[in-house]
């Protein structure tokens, strides 16, 4: 148990520092765990939370699934073992194992969290709402609860009730995601300066998020009179991304933010390669997909971009991103974009 414990313990040190060595400790401390006791729920545990982490979803898959055997009713394991199966694909699978740890745990406002989040991710807004309601029913001084309301919320194009629930967040507590969300709609809205000093107190909060940094590149491309300053900024994500993916290289979220600063700098042909291994990873991602129609829009490339928008619309990519974005904007020109946009609009 305490080596197990020592495991989780410098998995999380590793997740808010970015210190590679913490990784090895943690995975050490966890095989550990289950070579003293291979009947020890928590070992097997552990060892799927570092596997998770550094994309060996399939190996994470099955110590979990070897823990919820010594134990079934650990609704830790139930959501990690869901989080694995949302990495390889098995997207039915990982929402009836997020139930199943609502079954076994009902008041413990992380599972609602998680089945959220979940919803999020496969663009089921609507759905998404209910369970972060809950997070606040049961947690009410709980800021992810109102973060994660907001992002719904941002997604369905409800701004005055993402800006809501993001100012409610920061009232319980300043956090560097909040400030970051702030920044998004200001950023998609066109304030590209306001945008930029949000995502300045999220770098400041959080300097070693490479996201961070990579958001306030873009505001700051676009603020007038601040262009020079993104340089700095993409150089600085790109190479905190690369440190994250030195840890986890089948991260397709970190490849297609990855791509998405290459090609904002002009480099379309690393861009382009990281995005087709984003999308080999995670083909129906909509994050993934909108990322790709502005790799390929950059890069010159319409006919490309114009399938992926299709896809990217089909899977839930907000709208709005795609109307506002301003790498998008000599796309918008085309008599194809409308055309597209339309008939997503008559399918929706």
């Amino acid at each position: 148990m305490a080596q197990a414990g020592l495991g989780r313990s410098y998995w999380s040190k590793y997740w808010y520092s970015r210190e590679k060595q913490w990784v090895e400790a943690g995975r050490q401390a966890c095989e550990r765990a289950v070579s003293l006791d291979n009947k020890l729920s928590a070992g097997h545990l552990c060892l799927g939370i570092v596997y998770n982490g550094t994309g060996q979803y399939e190996e994470a898959a099955r110590e979990l699934r070897d823990a919820l055997a010594l134990d079934p009713r650990n609704d830790d394991a139930c959501r990690t073992l869901a989080r694995a199966y949302q990495r390889l694909g098995r997207v039915k699978e990982a929402e009836q194992t997020f139930q199943k740890a609502i079954e076994l745990r009902p008041q413990y406002w992380a599972n609602y969290n998680e089945l959220g989040l979940s919803y999020l991710n496969h663009a089921r807004y609507e759905e998404a709402i209910p369970m972060f309601r809950r997070v606040t029913e049961l947690t009410p001084d709980n800021r992810w609860g109102y973060t994660n309301q907001g992002v719904a919320y941002y997604n369905l194009r409800q701004l005055d009730q993402a800006v809501a629930m993001y100012r409610r967040s920061i009232q319980i507590q300043p956090d560097a995601l909040i400030y970051s969300n702030l920044g998004v709609i200001y950023y998609f809205t066109g304030h590209y300066a306001d945008s930029a000093r949000m995502f300045e107190k999220a770098t400041e909060l959080e300097p070693q998020t490479y996201f961070y940094w990579g958001n306030l590149a873009d505001a700051y491309r676009w603020a007038p009179g601040e262009g020079d300053r993104a340089k700095d900024a993409y150089t600085r994500a790109i190479a905190l991304a690369e440190k994250s993916l030195e840890v986890n290289p089948r991260d397709s979220g970190v490849l297609g933010d990855l791509a998405g600063y290459h090609a904002n700098i002009g480099a379309f042909e690393t861009a382009r390669r990281l995005i087709g291994k984003a999308l080999a990873i995670a083909p129906k991602d909509p994050s993934l997909l909108g990322e790709a129609v502005k790799v390929y829009a950059q890069a010159g490339d319409r006919q490309k971009a114009f399938e992926l928008l299709k896809r990217a619309l089909q899977a839930g990519y907000p709208r709005l991103e795609i109307e506002a974005s301003p790498e998008l904007k000599e796309l918008r020109n085309d008599p194809r974009y409308r055309e597209i946009m339309a008939e997503a609009k008559t399918a929706r």
